[in-house]
């Protein structure tokens, strides 16, 4: 087992006892009515079976003679784009709108990153837009901010 391998599997270990230990105050409520103690008590659990499966497949998983893949500089343009365009979204969701910035930011990440056809970019723009809009706003019942639409 590689010993960078051994240590994240720890790390992760110790940050979902944490969280675990920490979420234990909240209230957990009920699986159709959760509190606020619901989600960090499940993501924790979770975090920590995944990283107990990461140290067993370290202990136990055959050794791969490949070596890590390196990034390359376009790979690394894309991150930094993603970023850019994550915070551009975070600054004009106030003034746009959850449904245009949405909109905005899918026809970016599918035309910028990976260049699409403008028609799937379009749809799969669109689609995202409204199927989150109608999960979190209505489904939900988050209040989004509305913007120049006022929706």
């Amino acid at each position: 087992m590689k010993r960078s391998q051994f240590a994240v599997s720890i790390v992760l270990a110790g940050l979902a006892g944490f969280v675990l230990l920490e979420s234990r105050h909240l209230s957990f409520g009920s699986m159709r009515v959760p509190q606020t103690g619901f989600f960090p008590l499940v993501l924790a659990t979770l975090l920590l079976i995944l990283s107990i499966i990461l140290c067993g497949q370290g202990l136990f998983g055959a050794q791969s003679g490949r070596s890590p893949d390196n990034i390359l500089p376009e790979g690394w343009f894309r991150i930094a784009f993603t970023l850019i365009a994550m915070i551009g979204f975070a600054l004009v969701l106030e003034r746009l709108g959850f449904l245009l910035s949405t909109l905005f930011l899918m026809i970016l990440l599918l035309r910028a990153i990976e260049s699409q056809r403008w028609s799937k970019v379009f749809f799969v723009a669109i689609l995202t837009a409204i199927a989150s809009y109608a999960i979190f706003g209505w489904l939900l019942g988050i209040p989004l901010p509305g913007g120049i639409l006022g929706i």
